[in-house]
């Protein structure tokens, strides 16, 4: 059973990610020196499998990140 929120980061890459529950999470990617924000609501077979693997840690893509800075950079895109 997993804890939500998880936060994760891809690897050597400015993409982080929030977990909210197995079937949803908000990813924000550093463009430049904007960062975009997408929401993903999982309902296909793959983007449920691409939440499992994050939330595993799957091959090593994935770090755990520190909550408190994903919200900061989430309230300063509101």
């Amino acid at each position: 059973m997993h804890q939500y929120p998880a936060y994760r980061k891809y690897t050597g890459i400015d993409v982080w990610f929030k977990i909210t529950s197995d079937r949803h999470f908000i990813e924000l990617k550093k463009m430049g020196q904007r960062w975009i924000k997408h929401e993903v609501v999982a309902e296909q077979y793959p983007e449920i499998v691409f939440i499992q693997d994050m939330l595993s840690m799957l091959d090593g893509r994935w770090e755990i990140q520190e909550g408190e800075l994903f919200e900061d950079v989430l309230v300063s895109l509101d």
